[in-house]
């Protein structure tokens, strides 16, 4: 397994390229540590590493995944999300054709209620005897994630919401084991080729690191904006971030759009500023923790037709100016044209530079 981009146990995939602790070293994202129920995620050397012998192939890690490192097969959250009305079913339930609830984030139960004709709903009622549910890690998130997306939903003004179902129904036992819900799965509309044949394929957006999750989410958005009554909201919540850049602490060095893991900062056309595109923010805090002067902030706040649209916003923008010390380009902040790195050293040295005769002798 060492030496491989992608590891697997029998159903279940975990890619070490698209993990927020290959993109950078300091990250310390634990979400899939704190919901597997038999410990099959471990670290090494800062990064994430999985087995594939203690893996149960169970998928109640999927839905945590930020970046979609992690993936079951037989079963694409996505895909069935954007299908789930075609379906005609409004339960979603661990005892019929879907794995844990945890497969899917809060995004997917916003996309599932926005495309949906009738009241989507999480049949809860099994969680707690469940046994990946020991600790209550797995459906304590599993409620967190219904609660972001209504949440959601409340603030954007929708009347759709996801339901839950706190009891049981007369059914047969949960299946052997996850492997047949996976089948069944498979005979059911979720497979990528239905995205693409809804006309959401990943090759029509620029930038191929941003989760699909998202970018169906911004085109279900899109499609129900005239039903959505507020478009700006004051509160982010957990599913759309925003970004800060204060103007005198920024030394336009670039290393927050370097090291941003789904491409949501990007430069300026002219090089002269940053751009962010609020509908590609995971919230990793990445950025905000390479920052090395804190110029870049979070805030609170989203706005539906940015993000439906995809489009980027101007965080800021520099003139260039030609410092009269070192003659190098720096971003002009105004004052003394001296870029920061000769403004630091005059401060510093400007003793060094004075000649004897100018200075003043005190006797």
């Amino acid at each position: 397994m060492s030496g491989s981009f992608v590891q697997r146990s029998d159903l279940f995939s975990y890619n070490v390229l698209k993990c927020l602790r290959n993109a950078y070293h300091f990250n310390d994202c634990t979400l899939c540590i704190d919901l597997c129920p038999e410990n099959a995620f471990s670290i090494v050397r800062n990064k994430l590493m999985l087995s594939d012998i203690k893996c149960i192939d169970c998928a109640a890690c999927v839905g945590s995944c930020p970046t979609e490192a992690l993936m079951i097969r037989g079963f694409n959250p996505n895909a069935y999300a954007m299908n789930f009305n075609r379906l005609k079913e409004s339960g979603i339930s661990c005892q019929k054709s879907i794995p844990c609830l945890g497969v899917f984030d809060a995004h997917h139960y916003i996309i599932m209620a926005l495309r949906s004709f009738d009241t989507p709903t999480c049949d809860m009622a099994h969680c707690g005897e469940c046994p990946l549910n020991e600790n209550g890690a797995v459906e304590s998130v599993i409620r967190e994630k219904i609660s972001a997306a209504n949440n959601f939903l409340a603030g954007a003004g929708s009347e759709k919401y996801i339901g839950m179902n706190e009891e049981k129904s007369e059914q047969n036992e949960r299946r052997v084991f996850f492997r047949k819900a996976l089948d069944a799965a498979k005979e059911t509309l979720i497979t990528d080729a239905d995205i693409s044949a809804a006309g959401f394929e990943k090759t029509e957006y620029s930038d191929a690191d941003t989760p699909f999750k998202l970018l169906l989410l911004s085109s279900t958005v899109k499609e129900n904006l005239e039903n959505l009554k507020k478009v700006q909201s004051e509160k982010s919540g957990t599913v759309f971030f925003n970004k800060a850049v204060s103007f005198d602490l920024c030394s336009l060095c670039g290393d927050c759009i370097q090291f941003c893991p789904t491409k949501a900062l990007e430069s300026t056309t002219d090089g002269q500023g940053i751009m962010f595109t609020q509908a590609k923010c995971i919230g990793c805090g990445i950025c905000n923790h390479i920052c090395k002067t804190d110029a870049m902030v979070s805030e609170d706040g989203f706005d539906l037709v940015e993000i439906a649209h995809k489009r980027a916003r101007q965080l800021i923008r520099y003139d260039m100016a030609v410092c009269r010390e070192c003659r190098c380009y720096y971003p002009y902040k105004g004052g003394e044209a001296l870029c920061e790195r000769c403004s630091g050293f005059k401060m510093e040295f400007s003793d060094m530079f004075v000649l004897a005769k100018d200075q003043q002798i005190i006797e």
